[in-house]
């Protein structure tokens, strides 16, 4: 008995130790964001909020995805942390909504380290999450983009060229939503 108790334990302290809680940095240097495919979503809104062309099922990549800025969350059905964040992310995701413009538009994904389809779906459903979340199961994505525990988020700045480069990391959750999004803003040389 005491064995099954110790077990889900050492699965939280884990989760802990792998989540900081702030550390917000902007990259000084304009760091490039790689370029990494991932799958049309079967969700037409989906798409249409990511300005995708493609059928569900085909690849694309950050480029494709129509918006000045683009916040990327790493996030996992598993951490407690994640899950304590939903809500707050959920806020952010209307509130860049509220704030785009035609002419200027700020849009949010998710993707789920070391999560599987089924897994990402779960958390979608189970924290009513409205914007695209993908599965990395076996973690490529968030290792290219060098995550450093979840939730973490990774704030980018399309060019003129449509290239992304990276103006904002920071691993843990955020307090104040209106905050976050002006540091992102900020960040990304809106004024």
């Amino acid at each position: 008995m005491k064995r099954n108790l110790l077990i889900p334990l050492i699965f939280v302290l884990v989760l802990i130790i792998q989540c900081p809680v702030f550390s917000t940095a902007a990259s000084e240097n304009k760091e490039p964001l790689p370029n990494l495919s991932l799958i049309v979503p079967e969700n037409q809104e989906h798409r249409d909020y990511l300005g995708l062309q493609a059928e569900p099922g085909e690849t694309f990549t950050f480029e494709d995805i129509k918006a000045d800025v683009l916040l990327i969350q790493l996030f996992s059905m598993y951490c407690p942390f994640c899950q304590e964040e939903a809500p707050n992310v959920n806020e952010l995701y209307k509130a860049m909504q509220e704030f785009s413009q035609p002419d200027f538009t700020v849009k949010i994904i998710g993707l789920g380290a070391n999560n599987s389809a089924f897994e990402v779906d779960h958390f979608k459903n189970t924290y009513d999450v409205e914007f695209p979340l993908f599965p990395d199961p076996d973690m490529n994505m968030y290792k290219t983009l060098g995550g450093k525990g979840t939730p973490g988020f990774i704030g980018c700045k399309k060019d003129d060229k449509s290239q992304y480069s990276i103006v904002l990391r920071q691993s843990g959750g955020f307090n104040q939503v209106e905050e976050f999004l002006n540091d992102l803003l900020r960040k990304s040389g809106y004024n």
